[in-house]
């Protein structure tokens, strides 16, 4: 491959055309080879001996380049190379995961998706083929997309589910083929499709009742959809069953369901209902995350266990201490995942849509069917991705700010405070302790009982800046210390200004003015604000070996000023550290603290020692 890939640098720019011929035919079936070689061939005759000074390339080397062209496995790295990069956003989010529309049609009329008439279906011949599918496949993979899937409508329906399963595992660079289905009549098709190389599958299942399963889904099919459970689970390492949660339809079960994951290897997946188009979208219907996790704390305590998510997961995963299987939430509405999305559709009728919940569609259909080169499609794939928003506004999720807090139960309506409820506290630690993922915005993971009193974290553990708006400027004075451990040698070169790199106690005062009004800069969540006044003294305990420092700081402001005084402090002592460093790295930073505060709602008085500071300059 590198040899390959050294010879295409070689070549003169009549090189291109061959470039541009392997590359826009690479999708093509073998029997369209032949005319493709007899294309290249010529090509190849017209390249010189000398493609450039000092570098030759020889008829040995054309034939062997030729070859090795033809090798669809092989030519991945130099697609690359040529021009379909991996598929970035403006937000700088990855993009490795294709999901694909087979079907409009669909053999339920779930309530929270589907009317019961039903919803007016394309033409036929509006649709995407097999040989489209795949092609689309062998582009997006080409891009570095590694997972694809086959979502509907319902899937199974399609008559050619399995060939088009086969061809996307025949694809380079495919690894995980999933399917998102509603069971119905999955059970005949499954051993075919894992065959084929199905290598997940998520099935639909919204009631372990089955009266409330046909209420919910208006059809009679429970006992076919948990036959094909059952025989998922043994053809495939792990199953997921995707449950949307409605208030009034099914919040009693969940209990019911994390019970199911006792003794089976189950990823139960508790969906928050949203509103798309059809579905006649109600608040009184939604139930929140928070409010599911509740009543699982309510009956497992400390047995509920928060596990590790995977970057660009959906779902924030849990279980049960001791049982074999897995639950978790999918919170579309109070807390979306839009940060870490790597996600894109092709509808049955061939648009690619950037985001699930956007207007925006580009039709690939059309541009195919017209003769569309690759290099033309992977262009308005990758313009189609730069207009992806940061999140999607189709909804606002302020308005469900009330569901989301952990002590609201919308359908008990039991209120904060209410004592069958677990504390706040105890609550937020499951809450908030999620996995570190890639991404502008994370979780954290921490547990505390004072967590109400944390003003840069959310009700959901996200960082913030409090809003400091409504709050009125006043005068405002903060004081920290810190103190410098300094060798013998460096000491008495401080107190005799002997530095070879000039006067250290100077140089170290300016820096720690630089550094207060860089506080807002470096410290994310500090706001800016106007510095009247910063000033820092030291006071050398030449006996000790020791250098203090001291920083004030002055502002009227709507905020503290005490960051920006122990920015100072500690600019200060780094400074003196890197001026003496040339004498002894045996310095040491310590006991850096605030000292004391005034203006605000609060006062602090710390250390009443350490106020008597009469400082040396």
């Amino acid at each position: 491959m590198l040899k390959t890939t050294v010879l295409l640098r070689k070549l003169t720019p009549v090189s291109k055309n061959l470039r541009f011929a392997a590359m826009s035919q690479i999708n093509k079936p073998p029997e369209e080879l032949e005319e493709i070689r007899a294309k290249l061939e010529e090509l190849t005759e017209s390249l010189p001996e000398h493609s450039a000074p000092l570098q030759r390339v020889t008829s040995e080397q054309k034939k062997f380049l030729l070859k090795r062209l033809l090798r669809r496995e092989k030519l991945i790295k130099i697609e690359h190379e040529k021009g379909f990069p991996p598929i970035y956003d403006m937000f700088m989010r990855h993009h490795t995961y294709l999901r694909i529309s087979l079907t409009e049609k669909c053999n339920f009329r779930c309530v929270y998706c589907m009317p019961e008439e039903g919803v007016q279906l394309s033409p036929k011949d509006n649709l995407l083929t097999n040989d489209e599918i795949l092609r689309m496949v062998r582009l997006f993979a080409a891009h570095g997309v590694d997972k694809v899937r086959l979502t509907g409508g319902e899937p199974t329906i399609r008559k050619d589910i399995v060939e088009i399963v086969a061809g996307i595992n025949s694809v380079p660079g495919i690894k995980d083929i999933g399917m998102t289905t509603n069971g119905a009549v999955l059970e005949k098709h499954l051993k075919p499709l894992v065959d084929a190389g199905l290598s997940k599958i998520n099935i639909s299942i919204d009631s372990l009742n089955k009266a409330k399963f046909e209420l919910m889904t208006r059809r009679n099919a429970f006992d076919r959809v948990w036959s094909a459970i059952e025989a998922a689970r043994k053809l495939l390492p792990k199953v997921k069953l995707n449950t949307v949660v409605m208030n009034g339809k099914n919040e009693e079960e969940i209990l019911d369901f994390v019970a199911v994951t006792k003794d089976k290897n189950l990823d139960i997946r508790f969906i928050e209902y949203m509103p798309f188009g059809g579905n006649k979208f109600s608040n009184n219907k939604f139930y929140s995350y928070h409010a599911m996790l509740e009543q699982i704390i309510r009956k497992y305590g400390d047995s509920v266990k928060r596990l590790r998510d995977s970057p660009n997961d959906t779902t924030k995963a849990y279980k049960i201490d001791g049982y074999e299987g897995q639950f978790g939430f999918i919170t579309s509405m109070t807390d979306h995942f839009c940060n870490t999305c790597n996600r894109m559709r092709i509808t049955a009728d061939g648009n690619l849509k950037v985001c699930l919940h956007g207007n925006a569609e580009t039709n690939l259909r059309d541009m195919m069917r017209a003769g569309a080169s690759d290099e033309e499609l992977s262009d308005i794939i990758q313009k189609s991705v730069n207009n992806k928003k940061a999140r999607h506004a189709d909804f606002r999720h302020e308005q469900f700010e009330e569901f989301a807090k952990p002590s609201y139960d919308p359908h008990r309506r039991v209120k904060k405070g209410g004592s069958s409820l677990p504390s706040a506290s105890k609550i937020q630690a499951f809450l908030s302790a999620s996995s570190p993922k890639h991404s502008f915005l994370q979780n954290r993971f921490f547990s505390s009982d004072d967590f109400n009193r944390l003003t840069h974290v959310d009700i959901d553990g996200k960082v913030k800046q409090v809003d400091v708006s409504t709050k009125q400027p006043t005068a405002r004075l903060a004081v920290a210390q810190g103190t410098l451990v300094l060798p013998k040698e460096v000491s008495i070169q401080i107190a005799q200004n002997t530095i070879k790199k000039g006067d250290v106690l100077t140089v170290a005062q300016i820096a720690s003015i630089m550094g207060a009004k860089q506080t807002s800069n470096l410290i994310p969540l500090c706001h800016h604000i106007p510095l009247a006044y910063v000033d820092t003294r030291f006071k050398h305990d030449q006996e000790k070996y020791l250098l203090h420092a001291r920083s004030s700081t002055r502002c009227i402001a709507n905020t503290g000023v005490e960051m920006e005084a122990l920015m100072a402090c500690t600019i200060a002592l780094l400074t003196v550290y890197d001026m003496c460093k040339a004498i002894s790295q045996e310095m040491r930073m310590t006991d850096v603290r605030l000292i004391h505060k005034i203006g605000g709602e609060t006062n602090y008085l710390g250390d009443r020692s350490l106020y008597n500071f009469e400082e040396d300059r």
